[in-house]
């Protein structure tokens, strides 16, 4: 499993709901992104570590089911998530 960032063409940022923004809710978390090597689409996304909150989470498993990857990378990449204040960070 590697660093899926530097395999990335497109990574859209998750968003910070307003729900999670307005109740001041952080935290990080893993996820792991499955990715089809031949298309470098996502293929699937869990949460190896929870955020600690299913807003966050299902907010990160949605931005990066929509990730993109050069063909050819790993099938498995690991991305690290932090949620502040001031939105995601990863």
């Amino acid at each position: 499993m590697s660093n899926g960032k530097i395999f990335a063409l497109s990574a859209p940022q998750p968003d910070y709901p307003y729900e999670a923004r307005s109740r001041h809710l952080t935290g990080s978390g893993i996820a792991i992104i499955s990715v089809d090597p031949i298309t470098g689409f996502a293929t699937d996304v869990t949460m190896e570590q929870s955020i600690g909150n299913p807003i966050l989470d299902n907010s990160t498993v949605s931005a990066f089911r929509r990730w993109r990857f050069k063909p050819g990378s790993p099938s498995r990449v690991r991305i690290p998530i932090t949620f502040l204040l001031t939105g995601a960070q990863y």
